[in-house]
């Protein structure tokens, strides 16, 4: 309800402005490595690469077969090798010849084995670079650099306007904290200590409700003695706590109301709800005395209010019919002492209290200014939305609080 809604636009078009910075840096970083790259030279080492790789691919199904054939050899000369049944084979010089070609053949095969894993690696490196080739290969001839340096060009215009709108935003939400900041705390902390107070009040109400329905001595102290856990050292009467709290409850709401409204009146300015105002004449045209006593003044306070008034806000200032008898003038000749606003005196038939709230029936915007409570009004909406301000008549000043008004006449 009341807050500063200008510091929570702030974070929001702060969030805005990073975001549109932060894809402005990537469209320039991808439009420098366009810039930057060399496509000849990035499709001759894709050349190489791929001839690279092909020679890979052969040398590698060369070594495949040669381990194809050096793993048949192998097998063949294990098998010659072999005790086997014969004990004229475990000392012929053929079953020698066997064992060392066995020997020699795992050797060969071992060699070549390595050597496919080394082709093997070298091919997969080849790939990736191939690959990595290829993508910035395609990524340099898809890429509209004249596009980007328009979207740049757009961004940048963006957070340009979104900045200047931030900054606008950001004294808005300086001068919100500088005239309501203080007032919004204030309340606020009358506001808690209030909520904080109406939970004590329940609390102590249901100790009460225990000490009436304890059945011993023993269940009533320990009634006692969770109250005194719940609200402090020696509060063990829940009686004398509801008591306490009630007090301080009313003090407090009426504390809560008085800076409810100043603070209500404070946003009522800074948020521009008061466009246009209804000025009741006759009740400024009088001085409060010594005993209650009032005393007739004329436009005297009138003529430093209504000009002041006239610079912010649409005014129409509205008489009784008696003020023609009272002042000696006629109505053109109010209008003429009041140029810049309306001037409605009244018929000889009607009192200005209605017409006055009527005039704000219909309106949000529109307040009444007028030292009357029109008791007798208590239906119109200017009274039961609290849009009548009241003037305070000094001898040698008017003040309007609410409007933070106070001039000489």
């Amino acid at each position: 309800m009341y807050s500063n809604h200008n510091a929570k636009r702030l974070v929001s078009l702060k969030g805005e402005i990073i975001v549109i910075n932060a894809n402005i840096q990537s469209l320039r970083a991808d439009l420098d490595w366009f810039e930057r790259f060399d496509h000849e030279n990035n499709h001759a080492k894709l050349a190489q690469v791929q001839r690279e790789t092909i020679a890979a691919r052969e040398q590698l199904a060369r070594v495949e077969q040669s381990i194809k054939a050096s793993r048949a050899e192998l097998n063949s000369a294990k098998g010659v090798a072999e005790a086997g049944w014969s004990p004229l084979h475990w000392f012929s010089s053929e079953r020698r010849v066997a064992e060392r070609q066995v020997s020699t053949q795992q050797e060969r095969l071992l060699q070549f084995k390595n050597r496919q894993v080394g082709l093997v690696s070298g091919l997969g490196e080849s790939q990736r670079e191939e690959l990595r080739l290829s993508a910035n290969s395609q990524r340099y001839r898809g890429y509209d650099s004249l596009q980007a340096r328009a979207t740049i060009t757009q961004l940048d215009n963006e957070m340009q306007r979104l900045q200047g709108v931030a900054e606008e935003v950001r004294k808005a939400s300086a001068h919100w904290e500088a005239v309501a900041g203080e007032v919004y705390r204030n309340w606020k902390t009358t506001h808690d200590q209030l909520r904080a107070t109406e939970r004590d009040i329940i609390d102590a109400e249901c100790f009460i409700i225990q000490l009436d329905n304890a059945q011993s001595s023993f269940t009533k102290r320990m009634v006692h003695e969770d109250c005194e856990i719940r609200f402090g050292a020696g509060q063990r009467s829940p009686d004398r706590v509801l008591k306490d709290r009630q007090f301080h409850q009313r003090k407090l709401e009426r504390e809560e109301d008085k800076r409810k409204r100043r603070l209500r009146d404070t946003l009522r300015l800074l948020e521009n709800e008061i466009r246009n105002l209804v000025v009741d004449g006759n009740n400024l045209c009088y001085l409060n005395e010594a005993g209650g006593k009032r005393r007739f003044i004329g436009l005297v306070v009138l003529k430093a209010l209504v000009p002041h008034l006239a610079a912010t806000y649409g005014v129409t200032l509205v008489f009784d019919p008696g003020i023609r008898c009272q002042l000696d003038m006629s109505d053109n000749a109010l209008q003429a002492m009041f140029p810049q606003v309306r001037v409605l005196v009244m018929p000889p038939t009607l009192t200005a209290d209605h017409p006055v709230l009527a005039a704000a029936e219909f309106d949000v915007g529109t307040y009444v200014i007028s030292n009357d409570h029109y008791s007798d009004y208590p239906d119109m909406a200017a009274v039961r939305e609290d849009r009548v301000l009241h003037a305070v008549i000094h001898r040698d000043s008017v003040q309007i609080p609410q409007l933070q008004v106070l001039l000489p006449h």
